[in-house]
């Protein structure tokens, strides 16, 4: 199984990034994401630009990916590869930020299914990305961007077993990933996310029956749109657009029935909530769209 080592980083979503590793589509292959944190004090953050912080890892070229196409990135397995993670907590970050007199990074161990602080506090282990896009259409794309490529999508649902949609703009797609988290509560709301190294195994192939014109999340369980803002409400807007869009399109309703539909069966997540722009996504279950 060919993969991409935690070394071959890159800075932003380009295709004029060299690709890392060159894959055939329906090939399954490993990613291994940067350790970012590791050996960090506070005083190194948020980290200068060329920072190890600030990085991904890709691009990979799939071979058979052309733009106007949508690539279809099954997900899975994420599997951390350190005992252990790191967690930020920075002056002025979220709605805590006041009460947080220095930064601090603290190191945390990862014991078998679980995340544990010091004093023993334990939370699940919820491996995800937080960054994964493709080449935007025009130009690049910073680490911190969102658009129609995927980019900072900060979604605890993409994770081993999901599948992420994304229309491809360029000739092999040029897809990298980064911000992965050991663990993260939906919002990452007040300082970070348990953020640790992963191997994540994907698999990449054409969609033939959906086509996207952005990212689209999903699961086991549910349909996920993604909508980003200069607020909360602005986002959650754009998000909910986005399923309306898709209810209409796949159920060949109106978009009244698509807005009854939407407040009748789908939740209403935060992706980022630490600062703005904002992230929400829209939740509908499979048993109502069936994708």
């Amino acid at each position: 199984m060919k993969r991409l080592t935690r070394d071959r980083i890159c800075r932003r979503f380009s295709a004029d990034n060299e690709p890392a590793l060159v894959v055939q589509l329906d090939e399954t292959f490993v990613i291994e994401t940067s350790d970012r944190f590791r050996g960090l004090t506070a005083s190194d953050l948020p980290g200068s630009e060329d920072s190890l912080i600030n990085t991904m890892n890709g691009p990979v070229y799939i071979d058979g990916a052309r733009p106007g196409d949508t690539i279809k990135i099954e997900i899975l397995d994420i599997t951390p590869s350190s005992e252990e993670a790191y967690v930020i907590a920075m002056p002025g970050w979220g709605p805590l930020g006041q009460d947080i007199l220095s930064g601090r990074v603290e190191t945390v161990r990862i014991e078998g299914d679980s995340v544990v602080f010091a004093g023993g506090v334990s939370i699940p282990l919820r491996p995800m990305l937080g960054r994964i896009g493709v080449a935007p259409k025009d130009g690049s794309a910073g680490l911190d961007a969102m658009g129609p490529f995927g980019g900072l999508l900060s979604n605890t649902d993409i994770a081993g077993g999901s599948t992420l949609y994304l229309p491809v703009f360029h000739e092999g797609a040029f897809l990298s990933l980064g911000d992965s988290h050991v663990a993260m509560g939906d919002g990452e709301a007040t300082s970070s996310g348990v953020e640790g190294a992963v191997d994540v195994t994907l698999r990449t192939s054409l969609s033939k029956d959906i086509q996207v014109q952005g990212p689209l999340v999903t699961t086991s369980s549910h349909v996920i749109t993604c909508g980003r803002g200069p607020t909360m409400e602005e986002a959650s807007s754009i998000a909910v657009r986005g399923m309306a869009d898709i209810l209409v399109e796949r159920l060949k309703i109106d978009r009244t029935q698509a807005a009854m539909l939407i407040g009748c069966a789908a939740d209403i997540r935060a992706c980022l909530a630490l600062y703005a722009p904002y992230s929400m996504k829209v939740m509908m279950p499979r048993s109502v769209l069936k994708i």
